[in-house]
C-alpha cells in the first residue's frame, strides 16, 4: 500500500467537502493510504489577496512541510490546485535557496520546527496517473461509466506553471483517467480557460462571461457533466449558474463534479456516502445514473439460436467460463462473449454451475 500525506487545505473542509469525501473513499480500491498532516494550516492562498507578504506565505507553507517531514516524510498530496501551486512553489524555492531556507527555519524554530527539504508536493492527478497508473484504475472499476459523456476541465493551476506531470499546453492526464473509468471524454477546447478564480468574489460581472463560455463549450460538444480536480473551478462553474442565467439569459443546469466523485461511482461505491453526489448544488446523480442506464439498455442481447451445451467441447465450455469471468460486469463484453460461443443465458448458467460443482474443469486440473 502506497502512503502519502494528504493536505486537504481549507476548501476541502468547507465548500469542497464532497471532494474530500470522495478522495478518501477511492483510496482503498486503489491501494492508497492517506495520512492527514496533524495540525496543518492554510497555505495562504486567501490571505495573499488581503496583504500577506511573501515571507509570511513562505513560513505558512514551510510549517506544513516541517510537520509532514517530522511525522514520516511521505510525499504531500494536495488535491486543491491552489494549495498545490503555492505549497509546491515554496518547497521548490526553499530547496533552491539555502539562505532562504535558513531564514525560514529561524522563524520555524520559535515553534520547535525545522524543514530540511526532503519532501515533494504533488497534485492528486499526478499520483493517480503516475503512481497508481491507468491499468490499476481500470482494474478497480466495477461499474464502467459507459454512456456518460464527460468534459474534463483542467483550468489554470492544475498543471500550470510547473508542468511536472502533464503538458501545460495540451494536458491529457485528466482525460485519460476519465477514459479509464469507461466514460466518453468529449472534445473540449475550453478545458484550460480561466474560470475567474477568486475574482468571482470581487468582480462577478467580469467573471460570469468566462464561466458561460466554458459551460457553453462543454454543452456544445455533448457533455452530460463537467469533471474537474480543482475546488475553485468546481465552485465557480457550479454555484453561480443561477446568477449567470439571470444576468446573461442562459439556461444552465449543468452538473459540475470532481473526478474523484466519478471514480467512486465507477468503483461501485455508494454514490452518496462515498461519491458525495448528494452534496452537489446542481444535481449530478440523476444525470449520471440516467446516462449509465441508457447505455445499459442499448447493449444488444444475443439473438442467435440458443446453444446446446453438447455442441461445445469441455475445453470450449471452460474457456467460455474464463472469458465470461474476465468480462465481469461489463455488459458489452459479456454480450460479445456469449455471441462468440453462441450461448444464451441458460447456457451460461449451465456452464457456471458445472464449474462450481466440479464436473467441468480446466485442462490443467
Amino acid at each position: 500500500m502506497k502512503k502519502y500525506f494528504l493536505y486537504p487545505g481549507c476548501s476541502l473542509e468547507a465548500s469542497a467537502s464532497h471532494y474530500l469525501i470522495s478522495v478518501k473513499a477511492i483510496a482503498k480500491p486503489l491501494d492508497l493510504e492517506w495520512v492527514e498532516i496533524e495540525d496543518w494550516n492554510c497555505c495562504g492562498a486567501s490571505v495573499s489577496y488581503v496583504g500577506a507578504n511573501e515571507l509570511q506565505i513562505m513560513v505558512l507553507n514551510a510549517r506544513n512541510l516541517a510537520l509532514a517531514e517530522a511525522a514520516g516524510g511521505y510525499d504531500i498530496v494536495a488535491p486543491c490546485s491552489s494549495c498545490y501551486v503555492i505549497e509546491n512553489k515554496v518547497n521548490r524555492e526553499l530547496k533552491a535557496n539555502p539562505e532562504l531556507m535558513a531564514q525560514v527555519n529561524d522563524i520555524l524554530a520559535e515553534a520547535g520546527l525545522s524543514y530540511h527539504g526532503s519532501l515533494e508536493v504533488r497534485h492528486l492527478l499526478d499520483v493517480l496517473y503516475n503512481d497508481v497508473g491507468l491499468d490499476a484504475v481500470k482494474q478497480a472499476v466495477k461499474r464502467p461509466l459507459t454512456g456518460l459523456k464527460v468534459a474534463g476541465y483542467v483550468g489554470c493551476q492544475t498543471t500550470r506553471p510547473f508542468g511536472e506531470y502533464d503538458s501545460v499546453e495540451n494536458p491529457r492526464v485528466l482525460d485519460e483517467l476519465l477514459a479509464a473509468l469507461g466514460a466518453e471524454v468529449v472534445d473540449f477546447p475550453m478545458k484550460m480557460q480561466c474560470c475567474g478564480s477568486g475574482l468571482f468574489l470581487t468582480e462577478m460581472e467580469r467573471s460570469m462571461p468566462l464561466v458561460r463560455e466554458i459551460i457553453e463549450d462543454a454543452e456544445a460538444h455533448g457533455a452530460d457533466v463537467v469533471a474537474t480536480a480543482c475546488p475553485m473551478c468546481q465552485m465557480n462553474l457550479e454555484i453561480y449558474q443561477g446568477k449567470i442565467n439571470k444576468a446573461l439569459r442562459t439556461h444552465f443546469r449543468r452538473p459540475i463534479v470532481f473526478i474523484s466523485q466519478l471514480m467512486a461511482v465507477a468503483m461501485g461505491l455508494d454514490s452518496n456516502r462515498a461519491g458525495a453526489l448528494n452534496r452537489n448544488i446542481v444535481p449530478a446523480k440523476r444525470v449520471i445514473m440516467k446516462a449509465l442506464k441508457g447505455a445499459a439498455t442499448q447493449v444488444k442481447k444475443p439473438n442467435e439460436e440458443p446453444v446446446v451445451i453438447g455442441r461445445l467441447t469441455p475445453q470450449q465450455q471452460y474457456q467460455a467460463f474464463l472469458d465470461l469471468t474476465a468480462a465481469g460486469d461489463n455488459a458489452q463484453a459479456v454480450y460479445e462473449t456469449m455471441k462468440k460461443y453462441r450461448l444464451d443465458p441458460d447456457g451460461v448458467k449451465k456452464i457456471k454451475k458445472a464449474v462450481e460443482e466440479g464436473t467441468l474443469v480446466g485442462p490443467s486440473d
